[in-house]
């Protein structure tokens, strides 16, 4: 079961920030803005909004679950890998030779954290 907040956690967090990226464009029609900041909320940031909130409450369960030196890097590198991927497909981003070198590194080394736990 805990596994499975790792899962919920990870798909909230990087679709919470895709969501937002998309809500942000100006392509979107705005619901309201905050002045303060002069930001546009769109309906796709609020559900954006919403997951990522919905991440920070997976995230909690995962530390009370887990040892914080075993899960913060874990979830950051699955989180880094799958948003490069995601802005891929979504916002045409280019995948440099670096990013790729780098995410393999990241797999790498998540793969070296769930064999030593």
């Amino acid at each position: 079961m805990n596994w499975l907040y790792l899962v919920f956690y990870v798909i909230c967090s990087v679709s919470g920030s895709t969501l937002l990226k998309l809500g942000s464009s100006n392509s979107v029609k705005a619901l309201f803005t905050v002045p303060a900041i002069n930001l546009n909320v769109s309906l796709l940031m609020l559900i954006g909004f919403v997951s990522y909130g919905l991440s920070f409450v997976f995230y909690t369960i995962l530390l009370s679950k887990f040892e914080l030196s075993f899960i913060s890097p874990l979830t950051v590198g699955i989180v880094y890998v799958l948003l490069m991927v995601t802005a891929f497909i979504f916002f045409k981003e280019e995948i440099t030779v670096f990013k790729l070198i780098g995410s393999g590194l990241i797999l790498l080394g998540i793969l070296m954290i769930i064999v030593k736990k």
